[in-house]
């Protein structure tokens, strides 16, 4: 099942679900129609956040101030906004890193 992808006023957004503490940062699947990610930092002082968003902005080919975080800063769970670009291009950037 893919991610689910909106286009809004405020961009294209996404859920995400992000593991922390792993070896790299990496992509490890879907879950429940949110991108999973494992990142290499542990959650203190927003740096998890930070490598998160680093490595979308970095799969998406976007600059990294394009990428943020909307709602669950504190929390596994996150909705991610991307600007700049169309839903169409997320979607298929996202299907590239999900297989």
């Amino acid at each position: 099942m893919p991610v689910e992808i909106r286009f809004g006023p405020q961009g294209a957004t996404f859920a995400v679900k992000v593991i922390t503490g792993a070896a790299r940062t990496a992509v490890a699947g879907v879950w429940n129609r949110s991108l999973k990610i494992k990142v290499a930092e542990k959650p203190e002082a927003g740096a998890a956040n930070r490598e998160c968003l680093r490595y979308l902005a970095h799969c998406l080919g976007v600059p990294r101030a394009s990428v943020r975080i909307i709602k669950g800063e504190f929390s596994r769970q996150k909705v991610i906004c991307v600007q700049g670009v169309s839903a169409e291009d997320v979607r298929k950037k996202l299907l590239a890193l999900e297989t």
